[in-house]
């Protein structure tokens, strides 16, 4: 895949791209003398061990060893295969892919995704403005009834579908869109007969936007209670995947970076009413069931998520459910919290009739996972008898087993023995076992593994090389050396991450990662007089094999004046290059 995009495009994209940035706008970097740090997100740990390098554009977790260029971050970080985070960093640096020849399938896939979402954005801002017209008055009555102010109607693109936006849509985007475009956004359907009709007809039209502001599809409300079902989303295409979208992330991600906590709601309007009365930081999953990746999301740009679903039995059922769902993802810093509103009352309403101090106040005594988890248990277990004790404590032990982080199972196992008297932890002790795997890496202290990762981890080094002197030099891997010095040359700009990048497809690349953090025990301070000594002596071992050659060969045959003379010039070479430095 990575042949189907140009290389020098693709060293355009690590060039402009900070990765300091980047990084910070996802996770909270501090500054410490030339590089940042912060807790790694891949992985528990209590104090700082991620270190994001502006110098090499390079990150590196000295805890569980991930390290790579901002490629490699948006691969692990967001979950992005290589064409993805290409395709991001183009997004970010407002540049199209200029995809080779003969890569029809992948190239075309990625303009289809570029034109639909296009496409999607004309469709958002023409239902937007519709909502305006006099022929929408019925629709802007109802925004007017939910006490929706015209500001908030602009910042989540609140619009209206009905004839009017079907013919516009047909009369300015079929100029540079087909019907068969317009069908696969999944808003415009073609009967049997032929004929083109809107599905969102008649519904207030909510445009649900990823973190850069491009719609992937539509939520519509309909007007009134008959008209069934009230909501409807976009169904699945290509840049539309429900599983993966956030309802109201590109509002909140467009205010800041830093965010203390973010409340998860059910509806769209929950969000929008939440948001008007100042209540930050409220998305909705579209839907009650949150899955693996809405977790991952949430938990890339908080650490805090809290959830307040409907006080109904379905809005309690959600809850139990996202408790369940959530527990693999805690760790020792995240938490999630659960907000339990009164029976047939919903965020909407709710602060429509007690007002904004009173929803904060609800925030403030929401309550941790920990605490809702045996609230819940208890009320479904009869505890005066043994029975039900054991199929409590079974079903805790269950739970609790999904968490990840042995620090907040300890504490949970704690409180459990605790309801029960049980004075000693140890009753847990088989649950408590931990596994550790720890993978043993060789480290050969080479002389070319330390030059190669000097000019791996330093590439301005290459400066000190003598392309021709050492391209004479006969030793085992110089081949790749030389070849790294020649890509440096060519790029004087070139850093750490940049670097690797240019043999990511190669079978040497996991090598050179592994040796672009590897400590090779050099002061920095020493690191150039080092990188000197070590060619210098590089050089001499070439030259003494060469002579070891010509000796052999006298023995067994003697040498002609040609070679003599050679021998003699190798021995001075030696004496010089043993007492000067390269």
């Amino acid at each position: 895949m990575i042949r189907t995009i140009p290389k020098p495009f693709i060293n355009e994209l690590l060039l402009k791209t900070n990765i300091v940035d980047l990084i910070q706008s996802r996770i909270n970097l501090q500054k410490k003398g030339k590089n940042y740090q912060t807790k790694c997100p891949f992985h528990e740990e209590k104090t700082p061990s991620f270190i994001v390098s502006y110098e090499k554009q390079f990150f590196h977790c000295f805890g569980c060893h991930v390290h790579g260029n901002v490629i490699d971050f948006l691969m692990n970080y967001d979950g992005l295969n290589f064409i993805e985070c290409i395709e991001e960093l183009s997004i970010l640096n407002n540049i199209n892919i200029p995809f080779k020849k003969n890569n029809s399938i992948i190239e075309k896939k990625y303009f289809y995704r570029k034109n639909l979402y296009e496409l999607m954005n004309n469709i958002s801002y023409i239902y937007h403005k519709n909502l305006f017209n006099k022929n929408s008055k019925n629709a802007f009555e109802y925004i007017k009834n939910r006490q929706i102010k015209k500001k908030i109607i602009n910042l989540f693109l609140i619009g209206y579908s009905n004839t009017y936006t079907l013919n516009k849509i047909l009369q300015t985007q079929l100029k540079n869109y087909t019907k068969n475009d317009l069908q696969k956004t999944g808003i415009i359907n073609i009967n049997y007969l032929g004929n083109i009709y809107d599905k969102f007809d008649q519904r207030i039209i909510l445009p649900i936007r990823d973190r850069y502001g491009r719609t992937h599809g539509f939520g519509g409300r309909s007007l009134t209670e008959n008209k069934l079902p009230k909501y409807i989303n976009s169904q699945e295409t290509e840049i539309f995947h429900k599983k993966k979208i956030i309802y109201g992330l590109y509002e909140i991600q467009n205010k800041k970076k830093n965010i203390k906590h973010v409340i998860v709601v059910e509806g769209y309007f929950d969000v929008i009413l939440l948001t008007q009365f100042k209540i930050k930081n409220v998305i909705s999953i579209l839907g009650t069931a949150c899955t693996k990746e809405h977790f991952k999301i949430l938990f890339n740009i908080t650490k805090t998520i809290i959830f307040c679903y409907d006080g109904d039995k379905a809005g309690r059922n959600a809850s139990w459910n996202t408790l369940i769902n959530a527990l693999p993802y805690l760790y020792n810093d995240r938490n999630i919290k659960f907000i339990l509103l009164e029976k047939n009352e919903d965020p909407d309403s709710f602060i429509k009739k007690k007002g904004k101090q009173a929803f904060k106040k609800k925030i403030k005594n929401s309550i941790y996972m920990s605490e809702y988890l045996f609230q819940n248990l208890i009320k479904k277990h009869d505890l005066n008898t043994i029975e039900g004790q054991k199929d409590f404590i079974y079903q805790a032990v269950s739970l609790i087993k999904k968490i990840h982080s042995h620090t907040y199972k300890f504490f949970l196992y704690k409180l459990l023995s605790k309801k029960f008297g049980i004075l000693d932890i140890n009753y847990f002790k088989v649950i408590l076992k931990k596994k550790n795997k720890h993978i043993h890496i060789q480290k050969k202290y080479s002389l070319m593994r330390v030059l190669i990762s000097l000019i791996i981890q330093n590439p301005k080094l290459y400066i000190l090389i003598s392309n021709k002197k050492i391209s004479k030099i006969k030793y085992k891997g110089i081949k790749i050396f030389l070849n790294i010095i020649k890509k440096c040359s060519l790029n004087p700009n070139i850093n750490t991450g940049l670097l690797l990048e240019q043999y990511r497809e190669k079978k040497i690349y996991l090598i050179l990662k592994y040796l672009s953090i590897w400590n090779n025990m050099i002061e920095k301070k020493k690191i150039k007089k080092t990188f000197l000594e070590l060619i210098n002596f590089l050089y001499v071992k070439s030259l003494k094999k060469k002579l070891k050659k010509l000796l052999l060969k006298e023995q067994k045959k003697g040498l002609n004046n040609k070679e003599k003379k050679e021998f003699w010039l190798i021995n001075k070479k030696i004496i010089k290059k043993q007492k000067n430095l390269f």
